[in-house]
């Protein structure tokens, strides 16, 4: 049972916040990221997935409809904001804030991936590595003991870090440890080096 008006309040109360704009793209990509959370309920409440399942239909057939398709976010959207399925828009980094991170060093790329995925495909300049099951602990070090051993900063609470992987889905996790951790100014490159290389020409993935 629902609280406050049944079912037709709950109704009322969700349908303002899925409503899709068609004034433009940007109206549209903001629905678009509000449904995704609210699919993301659907897990938990399953009267919400028939609410957002009529407006993901809507977003379909809009002319300003995201080129890259629609997805479900995954279950982990109710507890992790930099989930790619779900994020925020503004929590992500693109592709031209990482290219020009040479004139920003202030701006730290933490990659998550192994070392052996660098090894064998690339890295992307100015980034340092440190793998997603080591982020927390790392995060934790001390300003000197941080800087003796990647030679970058530690950066402050407010400083800008970017999280990289292989295809955005690392690097969500380990923004999110990092926002646990108290960091306020963490972002997601969700292109990550998929992206990157390939509009480098370099290789997706390691040579069999």
């Amino acid at each position: 049972m629902i609280a406050g008006g049944g079912l037709a309040g709950f109704r009322r109360r969700l349908l303002p916040l899925l409503r899709v704009e068609q004034a433009g793209s940007r109206a549209v990509v903001q629905n678009f990221t509000k449904v995704n959370r609210y699919s993301c309920l659907a897990n938990q409440l399953p009267v919400v997935s028939y609410f957002a399942q009529q407006n993901l239909k809507k977003l379909q057939v809009s002319p300003n409809a995201p080129t890259g398709g629609l997805r479900f976010c995954s279950a982990d959207c109710a507890t992790n904001k930099f989930d790619k399925n779900c994020i925020d828009p503004s929590l992500v980094a693109t592709y031209d804030e990482i290219v020009d991170l040479p004139n920003h060093p202030e701006k730290l790329l933490i990659d998550v991936r192994e070392r052996q995925e660098l090894a064998d495909t690339g890295v992307i300049p100015t980034s340092i590595n440190i793998p997603l099951k080591t982020v927390t602990e790392e995060l934790k070090l001390s300003p000197d003991a941080f800087e003796a051993k990647y030679g970058r900063k530690k950066p402050a609470v407010n400083d800008p870090v970017i999280f990289s992987c292989r295809s955005g889905v690392r690097a969500g996790e380990a923004a999110n440890q990092a926002d646990k951790l108290g960091f306020k100014n963490v972002k997601n490159y969700v292109g990550s080096w998929l992206e990157y290389a390939q509009k480098n020409n370099l290789p997706l993935e390691p040579s069999q």
